[in-house]
This record gives structure tokens, C-alpha cells and sequence, in this order.
């Protein structure tokens, strides 16, 4: 058992986020482990997503995908049903959100394709299917709009707060937006499933033979991952985006040492600016020395601790510094524990007695270091004989030892006076 107290609690004011211009509508670079925003615009601000829509939908399938990964999935004619956007808007959006458009991007599925799941997940992710996400969600849902709503359900349990998806694929419809807040926590969440990283990081993929078709190459478009004018090194993959409300739209992670990166950039004109400014922000982010904070000196600071029972308190010290070492723009709100082991007396000098531990925003620890006390703490009189009746203490034999004699001269001087008191008496 512990005794945990909040020593203290120090909100970081002094984060200076990363200095740099991007044509994004809006955009925000958040660290894949600590969630740390290093640079936003407009972050909370709805936006179409376009095909990044699909990464939400690839993790969600992964997630609730009870089967083999290399399990038979048939494409049925539902999944494919396709209508003019033209006639989307002349209905006034009320057709399902999930039907297909002619010139939408695909995975050339037909009708009654037998495919893996796994397949159809690169599918999603590399060349942006519509009807591989139709796939996908009818097969893991039952139907597409009860995987569309279970995708929302998840979505809010992972802390997206402004995203609602009327379909699996991202094609527009009025009602289908999210932030670019919330689009780096999916992508977050998806970076901690290796499928998903595997499929992302893919420069070519082969559509596998199926009952319907031969196989197929399949390139990514990604172009931060492929060789080319924006080939970047540091870049493990992710996903983009399009269509003529959305405009461009881009999730791209990149990796330097144990830092990675998600950069979110929504709303281009432009089809290759988005590639620019996701360096841009990569190697602003990645050129940042880190800084050093200097919590507590050992030699500086003592902590003390009254306890039930005890002649004195209890006294300690730390074994070695408490620092932090952060990057600049990722300076951390931290929380500060101060840990007490439920101790009772007597302790000795140089036992372990607690720790204090340094925790981040999201209660991740950073640093700790134990608590040793400086001197070692005595049960008190009352304590001890209260112990002792409760059988709970043995006198060490030497004690005992002066004890008995102390009893014995005591019954002696009883006896002794008992005595004289009755030769009085007679007397």
C-alpha cells in the first residue's frame, strides 16, 4: 500500500510552438507517443477530410475484426452502387452517403469478388478504394451504416469530440467533417497497430488473384515515401486525400530516433503543396535541441513525514536528481507525486521509504527517483507498551534480563516492607 500525495503540479507556459507557414486551411503537428502539439492552425476548425476518412476506417476494421486476416471477403452489389454527384446534390443528400461515384478512386472490385480481408485493407489505404472501404465495412459491421455508426461510437471513445462520418470511404456529403485535431489522434491510434504501419509504409503492393481477376500493381501515392521530387527520407507513410469540396488533403508521419511525428494539413489548391509543408514542419520539428529542467537536487531537499507510533518523524532524501529533458515545442504539462510507503516504526536508516515520480499531461511517467531515509525512526514509549499488550512487540533477552531483575528487587522490597509493616503491627 501507498500513500500518494500531489506535491505539486506545474502548467507549462513556456512552450514555444514551431515557427513555420503552411497554405493548410488548417493543420496541426502532434508527437505520435506523448500527444504533444508542437504547431497548429486552425486545428478545431471543421473540414472535409476527403480519403483520410479512410484511416479511421481501416483502424476501426482492424480493431473489430474477429476473423483470419487472410479470411475469404465477398464484394457484393450493395458495396458498389454508384450515382452521379450531380444527382447526390439534386436528391439533396439523401441517398445513402455510401454509394460510389463513376469517378471516385477504386480498387477495381466486381461484383461477387472473393478477396482477403488483408488485401482489401491495402486496398483502403494504398490506392484509396471506396469500394474496398464499402467492402470492408459491410463485411465487419453486417451492413455499412451499422459500421458507420459503430466507427463514430469508437472515434468518440478515443477522444475525437468534433467528427461525424456518414460513410467509410470520405467521398463528400454535407454532414461527413472532422478537424484536423481529431484526424492526428485517429492517425495516432492507428500508428499503434503494425498491420496498419506496415500497409502505410508500402511503396508498391500487388493485387492479389481472385476468382474474378488477375493480379495487379498497385502504386502509392503517397509521395513522401516513393522516390521522386519529394522523396523524404524520415517519412513512414500515411495517407491523402481529395476531392472538390475537401480539396487536398494529407496525414503524413515521419520518424527521426525515438521521435515521430504527425503532421495534418487540410485544404490545398495546390496537389503538391501539402508534400512541401509536411517537410517543411518535419524539419522544423526535428532540428530542435532539447532542453533540460532541473526538478530537484538531491542535496537540496528533504522530505518529512509524521507517523502514528513513532518517537520523531520520518526524515528523507532523494538518491540522485529529478530533471526533465523536453524539446521546445513539446514542453510538457507535468505532475508531480510525492509517494510515501505505508511504513510503520521502527525503520531503519537507508530504507527505502517512498518516491517521487514525475508524470506528463496524459500521466505517462517521465522521471523518478526513491525516497531513503536519512535516519532511522523509533517506536515511542506509548507505542511500545501498547504493542506489547496487544502481543504485537517482544522486549529484545537483554531488556528482558534488566527488567526480571528490576521485577525481582521489586517483589524483594515488597516482601521486605510487608515485614516490617506487620512487626509493627505485633509490636
Amino acid at each position: 500500500m501507498r500513500i500518494v500525495f500531489f506535491l505539486l503540479c506545474l502548467v507549462s507556459l513556456a512552450a514555444e510552438p514551431l515557427k513555420v507557414s503552411v497554405g493548410a486551411k488548417s493543420a496541426i503537428l502532434m508527437n505520435a507517443e506523448t500527444g504533444a502539439v508542437l504547431f497548429e492552425k486552425s486545428a478545431d476548425e471543421r473540414a472535409y477530410p476527403a480519403s483520410l476518412t479512410k484511416i479511421a476506417t481501416a483502424l476501426y476494421a482492424v480493431k473489430k475484426n474477429k476473423k483470419a486476416l487472410d479470411a475469404k471477403v465477398t464484394c457484393s452489389q450493395q458495396c458498389l452502387r454508384r450515382m452521379n454527384k450531380s444527382v447526390k446534390v439534386a436528391h439533396g443528400y439523401k441517398d445513402p452517403a455510401y454509394f460510389l461515384e463513376p469517378d471516385g478512386t477504386h480498387f477495381w472490385l466486381k461484383k461477387g469478388e472473393e478477396m482477403p480481408f488483408i488485401d482489401l485493407l491495402y486496398g483502403i489505404l494504398i490506392p484509396s478504394g471506396n469500394d474496398a472501404s464499402n467492402t470492408v465495412a459491410n463485411y465487419i459491421g453486417g451492413s455499412i451504416p451499422k459500421f458507420v455508426d459503430g466507427m463514430n461510437q469508437y472515434l468518440k471513445k478515443i477522444g475525437c469530440t468534433n467528427t461525424q462520418f456518414m460513410n467509410p470511404h470520405g467521398l463528400h456529403h454535407p454532414n461527413h467533417w472532422t478537424t484536423a485535431r481529431d484526424l492526428a489522434i485517429i492517425t495516432r491510434e492507428a500508428l499503434k497497430e503494425e498491420l496498419i504501419r506496415t500497409i502505410v509504409s508500402t511503396q508498391e503492393y500487388e493485387r492479389c488473384q481472385t476468382n474474378l481477376q488477375t493480379p495487379r500493381k498497385i502504386l502509392n501515392k503517397n509521395k513522401l515515401i516513393v522516390p521522386g521530387k519529394f522523396f523524404y527520407s524520415r517519412a513512414i507513410g500515411m495517407k491523402i486525400g481529395y476531392h472538390s469540396d475537401a480539396k487536398h488533403t494529407y496525414a503524413s508521419v515521419a520518424r527521426d530516433g525515438n521521435r515521430t511525428l504527425i503532421a495534418v494539413l487540410l485544404g490545398y489548391d495546390d496537389p503538391h503543396q501539402q508534400f512541401r509543408d509536411a517537410i517543411r514542419l518535419f524539419e522544423a520539428a526535428f532540428e530542435e535541441e532539447k532542453e533540460e529542467r532541473l526538478l530537484f537536487r538531491k542535496e537540496e531537499n528533504t522530505f518529512s513525514r509524521e507517523l502514528k507510533g513513532a518517537k520523531g518523524p520520518l526524515k528523507a532524501t532523494l538518491t540522485e536528481d529529478i530533471a526533465i529533458s523536453y524539446f521546445p515545442s513539446e514542453e510538457p504539462d507535468i505532475t508531480i507525486e510525492l509517494n510515501w510507503e505505508h511504513l510503520t516504526p521502527p525503520i531503519s536508516q537507508g530504507r527505502c521509504v517512498g518516491a517521487i515520480k514525475v508524470f506528463d499531461g496524459e500521466m505517462r511517467e517521465l522521471e523518478s527517483s526513491p525516497l531513503i531515509a536519512t535516519a532511522g525512526v523509533e517506536r515511542s514509549l506509548p507505542a511500545l507498551v501498547g504493542a506489547a499488550v496487544r502481543g504485537e512487540w517482544t522486549c529484545p533477552s537483554e531488556f528482558q534480563k534488566i527488567l526480571t531483575l528490576f521485577l525481582g528487587i521489586g517483589v524483594m522490597l515488597t516482601l521486605f516492607g510487608l515485614y516490617r509493616f506487620q512487626g509493627k503491627e505485633k509490636g
